[in-house]
C-alpha cells in the first residue's frame, strides 16, 4: 500500500471497519445508556459519537504534522490501535461509575464522567476518518462512499449481534473490529504495528465473548397499594436476562406475600394464601409482575379488584386485545371474566419467550390455553393490518421508558397515545366495544389522564361524533398512593366507547366504583371532575386546553411525543411542576434542553477557537494565513448539508418508526437503507461527475436534483404512508426502502462535490470542514427533536430539505478555478 500516492485496497477495507465500528458502537451505546441510566440519556449517545467524530477532525486539522503523509498507513494503524484500547479501559471503568439518577452534583459528576470515557474511542475514529477522507481529494467520492457503506453494514451488525453478544458483548466485539481494521492499516508497512493490532483483536474478541454484566441501575423498590407497608426491596441476582434489539429484559424474585397490583381497591378481600411473583424489569426502569398460575382463576380473584379490570366489570364475556402482556397480568385478569378470546400484542419477543417458555410451568403455559392467543407485534401496527373487531381493547400503563435504536424521544409506545392510533383502535370495535386505557393519576395536577382523554375525544370527533359526552367512563383509584413519597398519585382508568354508553352501562360503571371504592372522575349524568366534564364539554373545551398550565393537547402521528407535556421553552426558562410523573418527564425535556445548550457551546467553541489558535500560530511561524472570504462559503457549505442530512434522517427515522411498526425495522431498513444510498450515491458522483472535465456545470444540476428530491420526500411521505395503510409489512418495507434510495442517491453527492470544490483553495483546512460538517450533524440531532416535539416531524423534515438550497446558491461561488 502506498498511502502517499493514492489509496489502496487496504484503507479502503480499514476506513470500512472503523465507520462499521463506530457507528455500531453509536447505536449499542444508545442501548447501554437506557440500562444502565435512564432511557432519557440514551439520546444523548448519538450526539456523544458525533461530537468526538468533530473533535476528531479538528485534531486532524490542528496537527497535520504529527500525521505525515508518507506515514499514514502507520498513523492509520496506530489510531485504529488507540481506538480499540481506549474502548476496552473506558468501558470497564464506565461499567463501575454508580448512577445516581437526579440532577444532584453527584448525580450531574457520574454522567459527565461516563460520557467522557465513552466519548474517546469517537475521537480516534473522527481523526482517523477526517484524515482519510481529507488526504486524498482525487479520490474523495469513492472513500466517502466505503465511509457510509460500512456505516450501513454496522446498522445490520446489530441486529445480528445483540441477541447472541448481549450489549456489553457488542462494545466490546467493537474495540475487536477497531484493532482488526489496524492489522488492514499495517500490513505492509509496520510488523509491529501490526502485531500490535492483531493482539488486541484477539483479547477483545475474547472479552466479547465473555460478556460481562454492567452496573444496573434497578428502581429499588415497587409499589403496592393494598397493604400497610408500600416499599418493598427488590433484591437478589436476576433468574435471567435477555438481550434484544431493544431493550435488556431481567427477571428478578418478587415477594410471594404481596399480591401486587396497579391499582387495587382498599376493600379487596384478604387473600388468604401466597401468591408466587416474579418481577421483570425492562432496562433500568420499567417493570412488570409475573405471577404464579394454575389454572385456577379463582385463586387469583384479587386481579378484578384492581382498578384496571374496572372494564371487565363493564363488558364482561368479551373478545380482548390486550396491548402490551408484559408478565401476563392483563391476560389473567380477562381470563377471570370468562372471556370469548384474550389476545395478546407483545412488542418484546424476549418477554413472549419468558412467559411462554424459560418461565412456562410458572405462569401456567398461557398460550396453550385454549382462549389465549400471543401476538409478536406492535400493537397499533397488528390492528391495522387486522381484519378483527373486538370487544374491548386494553393497554394498562404502556410505557417502557427503554430508549428504542432510533432514538430515545422516539420511544415505541408513543404511537399508541396518538389521535391516528386512537382511531385505528376505534374503528376496529364491534358495537358494543371499547377503548380502555390506564394512567397515571395526580389529584393535584392530572394533566396525563386530561391529555389521553383529549386524544380519545379528538379521534372520535373525527369518527364524526358530535357530542362525547355519553362516550366516556373514567375513574381513578387514588386511597392508596402507588409512590409512598407523593400520597396524591395513582391510577387512572379511562373506558371510551365509540357508541354512546347506555344507562345500564353507567350503572353497573357507577355500582362497581361504590363496591371497590373508586372515585369516579367522569360518567354521564354524575358528579366528577370539574377538569375533565370542562373537557368533555364542546362549549368549553378550547378554553380549558389553552389554559390549562401544561400541554394537554392530543398528540398526533406528526408530534408523537404524549409523554412529553412539557415545552422545550418551559422545560428550560418556565415554571416547575412537583408532581411525581411530570418530574420524570421534566428530567428527560431538561435534559434535551441542557444538551442542545451544550452543544452550541462547545460546538462553537471546538470550532473556533482550533481556528483563532492556527490563526496565531501562523502568524508567529510567518506562514501564510488562510483567506476568510475564501474560507467563508466553503463553511457555510459543509455546516448546510451536515445539519440538513441529519433533520431529514432523524425526520424519516421519527416517521418510519410509526409506517412500519416495529422499531426493528426502523433501525435496520430507513437506517440501513439511507447510509447505502448516500454512499451509492457518493460513489457515482466520483464516477460520473468528480472524474468529468465539466463537473462543474455537472455539480450544479445534481445539487438541483438534491434540493427537488429532499423537498418532495419531505412533502411526500405522509401521503405514501397513508396510501400504504392497512397493507403487510413487506410492502411497507419496499415503499420505505425505495423512497430511501430516492432520497439518498442525491444526498450522498454534496459532500464529494464540497471537497472537490475546496481542492487547491483551501487545502490545509479541510480537516476543519469535516469537523465544521460534523458538528453541525450534532447540533442537528438534538435540534431535529426540538423541532419536532415543538412544531411537528413534518417541520423537521421540511427545514432539512430546505437546508440543502444553501449549497445549491453556494456552489457557483465555491467551484470558482
Amino acid at each position: 500500500m502506498t498511502p502517499q500516492s493514492q489509496p489502496g485496497r487496504s484503507l479502503y477495507a480499514g476506513l470500512f471497519l472503523i465507520t462499521s465500528a463506530t457507528i455500531l458502537l453509536e447505536i449499542t451505546l444508545t442501548r447501554i445508556f437506557s440500562v444502565t441510566m435512564w432511557y432519557h440519556y440514551a439520546f444523548m449517545a448519538i450526539s456523544l459519537a458525533m461530537f468526538g467524530m468533530s473533535m476528531g477532525a479538528v485534531v486532524a486539522y490542528l496537527a497535520p504534522k504529527r500525521f505525515p503523509q508518507e506515514r499514514l498507513a502507520e498513523k492509520l494503524a496506530g489510531l485504529s490501535f488507540g481506538m480499540s484500547l481506549s474502548l476496552l479501559v473506558g468501558f470497564w471503568l464506565y461499567l463501575r461509575i454508580p448512577f445516581t439518577p437526579d440532577f444532584s452534583l453527584a448525580g450531574i459528576v457520574t454522567v459527565v464522567l461516563a460520557f467522557l470515557l465513552t466519548s474517546i474511542p469517537f475521537v480516534f475514529s473522527g481523526i482517523l476518518v477526517a484524515l482519510v477522507l481529507t488526504r486524498f481529494p482525487s479520490h474523495t467520492g469513492r472513500l466517502y462512499a466505503a465511509d457510509l457503506i460500512g456505516a450501513a453494514m454496522g446498522t445490520l451488525l446489530m441486529l445480528a449481534l445483540t441477541t447472541p453478544l448481549t450489549g456489553f458483548g457488542v462494545v466490546l466485539f467493537v474495540a475487536f473490529m477497531a484493532a482488526l481494521a489496524g492489522v488492514l492499516f499495517s500490513r505492509g508497512v509496520s510488523k509491529k504495528q501490526l502485531v500490535k493490532n492483531a493482539v488486541l483483536a484477539g483479547i477483545a474478541l475474547v472479552l466479547a465473548l465473555v460478556q460481562p454484566k454492567a452496573h444496573l441501575y434497578q428502581a429499588d423498590y415497587v409499589k403496592n397499594a393494598t397493604g400497610e407497608d408500600t416499599s418493598i426491596a427488590i433484591e437478589g441476582e436476576p433468574l435471567f436476562e435477555k438481550w434484544n434489539h431493544h431493550s435488556l429484559v431481567s427477571v428478578l424474585p418478587f415477594p410471594d406475600s404481596v399480591p401486587f397490583g396497579w391499582g387495587l381497591s382498599r376493600n379487596t378481600p384478604p387473600l388468604g394464601h401466597p401468591i408466587p411473583q416474579k418481577y421483570i424489569v425492562i432496562d433500568a426502569a420499567a417493570g412488570t409482575i409475573i405471577t404464579n398460575f394454575d389454572g385456577d382463576t379463582s385463586k387469583i380473584f384479587y386481579l378484578k379488584w384492581d382498578l384496571t379490570a374496572l372494564v371487565h366489570h363493564v363488558r364482561p364475556q368479551s373478545k380482548t386485545l390486550v396491548i402490551g402482556t408484559g408478565g401476563g397480568r392483563d391476560i389473567l385478569t380477562a381470563l377471570s371474566f370468562d372471556p370469548k378470546e384474550v389476545v395478546g400484542v407483545e412488542i418484546n419477543d424476549q418477554i413472549l419467550d419468558l412467559i411462554n417458555h424459560d418461565l412456562g410451568d410458572f405462569t401456567g403455559r398461557l398460550d396453550r390455553n385454549p382462549k389465549v392467543r400471543f401476538v409478536n407485534d406492535e400493537a397499533r401496527s397488528f390492528v391495522e393490518r387486522s381484519g378483527e373487531r373486538f370487544d374491548i381493547i386494553q393497554a394498562s400503563l404502556i410505557d417502557s421508558w427503554a430508549a428504542t435504536s432510533a432514538g430515545a424521544f422516539v420511544l415505541t409506545e408513543n404511537s399508541l397515545y396518538t389521535v391516528e392510533g386512537w382511531t385505528e383502535f376505534m374503528t376496529h370495535l364491534t358495537e358494543r366495544g371499547v377503548v380502555t386505557m390506564s394512567r397515571w393519576w395526580f389529584s393535584k395536577n392530572p394533566s396525563e389522564m386530561l391529555r389521553l382523554t383529549n386524544v380519545a375525544r379528538e379521534a372520535l370527533v373525527g369518527l364524526g361524533v358530535q357530542d362525547v359526552s355519553r362516550h366516556f367512563l373514567i375513574a381513578v383509584n387514588a386511597a392508596k398512593p402507588i409512590d409512598p413519597q407523593h400520597p396524591s398519585t395513582g391510577i387512572g382508568t379511562l373506558i371510551a366507547a365509540r357508541n354512546p354508553f347506555s344507562d345500564e352501562d353507567i350503572r353497573r360503571f357507577q355500582q362497581t366504583c361504590e363496591k371497590m371504592a373508586f372515585d369516579i372522575i367522569y360518567a354521564p349524568g354524575l358528579p366528577g371532575h370539574a377538569a375533565f366534564e370542562k373537557l368533555l364539554n364542546n362549549q368549553t373545551h378550547d378554553a380549558l386546553v389553552a389554559q390549562y398550565p401544561l400541554n394537554i393537547r392530543p398528540a398526533t402521528d406528526n408530534s408523537p411525543y404524549f409523554f412529553n407535556q412539557l415545552s422545550f421553552w418551559d422545560a428550560l426558562f418556565g415554571k416547575r411542576t412537583s408532581m411525581y410523573m411530570a418530574d420524570f418527564n421534566l428530567k428527560a425535556m431538561v435534559t434535551l434542553a441542557v444538551l442542545f445548550l451544550l452543544v452550541l457551546i462547545l460546538s462553537a467553541g471546538g470550532l473556533l477557537a482550533p481556528l483563532l489558535w492556527d490563526r496565531a500560530r501562523r502568524q508567529k511561524a510567518g506562514e501564510a494565513m488562510p483567506n476568510q472570504r475564501v474560507l467563508l462559503p466553503h463553511t457555510a457549505y459543509f455546516a448546510a448539508i451536515g445539519l440538513a442530512f441529519i433533520l431529514l434522517e432523524v425526520g424519516q427515522l421519527q416517521r418510519f418508526n410509526i409506517f412500519l411498526g416495529h422499531p426493528v425495522y426502523s433501525l435496520g431498513v430507513i437506517l440501513f437503507s439511507l447510509l447505502l444510498s448516500t454512499g451509492i450515491g457518493s460513489y457515482l458522483a466520483d464516477r460520473f461527475v468528480l472524474s468529468h472535465e465539466r463537473w462543474r456545470q455537472r455539480g450544479k444540476l445534481v445539487l438541483i436534483t438534491l434540493a427537488g428530491v429532499a423537498i418532495l420526500a419531505a412533502l411526500l411521505t405522509p401521503a405514501m404512508m397513508s396510501a400504504f395503510h392497512g397493507v403487510a409489512i413487506p410492502p411497507r418495507l419496499a415503499a420505505s426502502i425505495a423512497l430511501l434510495f430516492v432520497m439518498g442517491l442525491p444526498m450522498g453527492t454534496a459532500f464529494p462535490l464540497g471537497l472537490r470544490a475546496a481542492k487547491g483553495k483551501v487545502d490545509a483546512e479541510t480537516p476543519w470542514l469535516w469537523a465544521v460538517n460534523g458538528s453541525f450533524g450534532v447540533i442537528g440531532s438534538v435540534l431535529a427533536v426540538i423541532i419536532s416535539i415543538e412544531f411537528g416531524i413534518t417541520v423537521t423534515c421540511l427545514a432539512g430539505a430546505a437546508l440543502y438550497l444553501v449549497p445549491l446558491v453556494l456552489y457557483p461561488v465555491t467551484s470558482k478555478a
